[in-house]
């Protein structure tokens, strides 16, 4: 049976914890995981990993990957649905949205580690394309961030060994008079 891990991140929350206290911030935190807890089945499981995230983990879905995509995207609906709701703070009415990374396992074919990783990674998918949404990791997506992580790697690796060499190219007008 195919399961999902999500990964969520409450959108701009240092903000108010910065602005109105960590007791608003803690009470935040209390009412989003009710919500989320209202939002499952027995069987799942939502834990906070520290901060503003959480992670949800889905089971027996269904054995076919597209059908237990499909029932993970509605679960992750319900759950944007749930916490876009407002929330009341002491005195006051707040409004808060998560971004939602989700992947897909099956059976126990990949290590927690890469399972968190990959959601993380969609999460932040999430945020990139404006928050307040749902990703779903494909290998794609590492392969762009293993590709980046390894162009950065390689670049710092030159810059120790002194590998880049400074070549000027002339900027010519149209009469062939150096501009630059």
């Amino acid at each position: 049976q195919y399961g999902a891990v999500l990964f969520i991140d409450l959108d701009n929350f240092k903000n108010l914890n910065d602005t109105r206290g960590h007791d608003i911030g803690d009470s935040l935190l209390l009412q989003v995981a009710q919500r989320l807890a209202a939002c499952l089945r027995e069987e799942d499981t939502a834990a906070r990993l520290g901060g503003d995230e959480f992670v949800i983990l889905l089971s027996e879905l269904s054995s076919g990957a597209l059908e237990a995509a499909e029932k993970t995207e509605l679960v992750a609906e319900k759950i944007l649905a749930a916490l876009n709701q407002p929330y009341t703070l002491g005195e006051q009415v707040h409004h808060s949205t998560p971004s939602i990374g989700v992947s897909l396992y099956l059976g126990q074919t990949k290590s927690i580690d890469d399972l968190l990783k990959q959601a993380d990674m969609a999460m932040y998918q999430s945020k990139a394309a404006g928050r307040n949404t749902i990703r779903f990791f494909d290998t794609a997506m590492q392969t762009a961030v293993s590709a980046h992580a390894t162009l950065e790697t390689d670049l710092r690796k030159a810059l120790r060994g002194s590998q880049f060499v400074l070549d000027y190219q002339a900027q010519v007008d149209t009469n062939g008079v150096v501009v630059g």
